[in-house]
């Protein structure tokens, strides 16, 4: 599907998982309002030919219910939440729908709208409870060791503090004895030249080698064009993708960002308005074809492990769909798993930890050194299996203890103990 398309499915996701959330925390009115919202988009979604797939949908549905919780769990925040989303598919949906369409539309949702303005005015938000690091037992693979290398999700060096949450993680990493590290793309905060040069001094004082891909975030630059290749290449001297080898482990690193312009500013959550930016590339990846043409010649060759930055399609977190690698790139990348037999995937992009599959491999969405919960991932694999843990470092981040937005988003990061403490033996079937 073109990037448009897949926008007004997107939507249509957003509309059907948010009454179906809506209907769980006891919001009936504004469940039915949606419910038509959706019948709205479901319309134009036949009109323009796209198929709509009612278990995405679903999958949403459960997503926002772990995050928005019940009402007695989450009270007006959980509504604010939802809210929000809608906002999201008021914002974007204009250009697939009629003016009379959009107008209803907008109209089905103002009740919504209106509750969440008074709960907002009142006060009706309870004290968010205090941060507390996700503990899990970790899990380690028996047998002798092969190798242990570190994951560090999306530096976003040029963000405020970020540098320092670096310098500690990959500290860390080392003393946990990574022979390496693989950083997975959105290296710096916007794409700057000098958020490239800085994050190459860091990646340079690191005591173990650093290999670095594209994000999102790395490819405008602020300018009127797509700068972030050229600005990588200058940086770091090398291609945005690589493979490297260590005792017969092997680790794939994949270039998946998209040098496309936005046509939409970047969307507040929080605000639930457009933010006052320019437009960036688009948040979704995608692969070039030099890099297709790369992952052809890959064939099995031992324990093989894949790293990029954007989760596969479809990405059912916020904004479904749209944030993801696209359905072509997708293919592509399932393809390379079966083929060298992949014993997983690992991904950035999202900020939270999540565990998903594609063929049968598992895909975790990793955390990030410079958000909540504040943490890099350690990869160990032996002659009878392997196995990923999520670390805390040694960094006090200045929390705010009554920020709600703060606490929706360690209710977004954390994700299940499975995505934070994992182990496979080689004689275990996939699920």
């Amino acid at each position: 599907m073109s990037q448009f398309t897949d926008l007004l499915l997107s939507c249509w996701i957003a509309e059907a998982g948010r009454s179906a959330a809506m209907a769980s925390r006891g919001q009936q009115e504004s469940a039915i309002q949606s419910a038509a919202r959706a019948r709205i988009l479901a319309s134009a979604c036949h009109k323009e030919g796209v198929r709509i797939v009612p278990n995405y949908a679903t999958r949403h549905a459960d997503f926002l219910r772990e995050v928005a919780g019940t009402d007695e769990e989450m009270g007006a925040l959980g509504m604010i939440v939802l809210q929000r989303l809608g906002a999201f598919v008021d914002a974007h949906t204009d250009r697939f729908l009629t003016e009379e369409d959009h107008q209803k539309l907008v109209e089905l949702g103002q009740a919504e709208l209106d509750e969440v303005n008074m709960a907002l005015m009142s006060g009706r938000l309870f004290p968010p409870p205090p941060a507390a690091w996700p503990a899990t037992e970790e899990s380690k693979a028996p047998g002798e060791l092969l190798a242990r290398f570190g994951i560090l999700g999306d530096p976003h060096v040029g963000q405020t503090e970020t540098n320092e949450s670096l310098l500690t993680a990959l500290d860390h990493m080392a003393k946990d004895g990574a022979s390496f590290v693989v950083a997975n793309g959105d290296l710096t905060k916007d794409g700057k030249v000098e958020h490239f040069h800085t994050a190459r001094k860091i990646f340079d004082q690191s005591e173990v080698p650093v290999l670095v891909t594209l994000g999102n975030h790395d490819m405008w630059g602020g300018e009127d064009r797509s700068l972030g290749m050229e600005r990588f290449t200058a940086a770091f001297g090398i291609k945005p993708y690589t493979e490297h080898t260590e005792n017969g482990v092997r680790v794939i690193v994949i270039d998946s960002a998209d040098p496309r312009r936005n046509p939409f500013p970047p969307f507040d959550m929080t605000t639930g308005q457009f933010k006052d930016v320019p437009p960036l590339t688009v948040p979704g990846g995608t692969f070039s074809e030099e890099t297709i043409e790369w992952l052809r010649t890959f064939e099995p060759a031992g324990p093989t492990f894949i790293v990029l930055h954007h989760p596969p399609y479809p990405f059912l977190g916020v904004p479904p769909l749209v944030f993801g690698l696209d359905q072509a790139g997708t293919a592509h990348l399932a393809e390379l798993a079966v083929r060298v037999q992949a014993k997983a995937i690992f991904v950035g992009h999202s900020h939270r930890c999540h565990l998903n599959y594609l063929e049968d491999v598992p895909v975790f969405e990793l955390a990030t050194a410079c958000d909540w919960p504040f943490g890099y991932n350690m990869v160990e694999v032996t002659d009878e299996g392997w196995s990923l843990n999520l670390r805390p470092i040694d960094y006090e981040p200045d929390l705010d203890p009554m920020s709600h937005r703060e606490y929706l988003f360690r209710r977004y990061a954390t994700g299940p103990d499975e995505a934070r403490s994992f182990l496979a033996l080689n004689d275990e079937e996939a699920p």
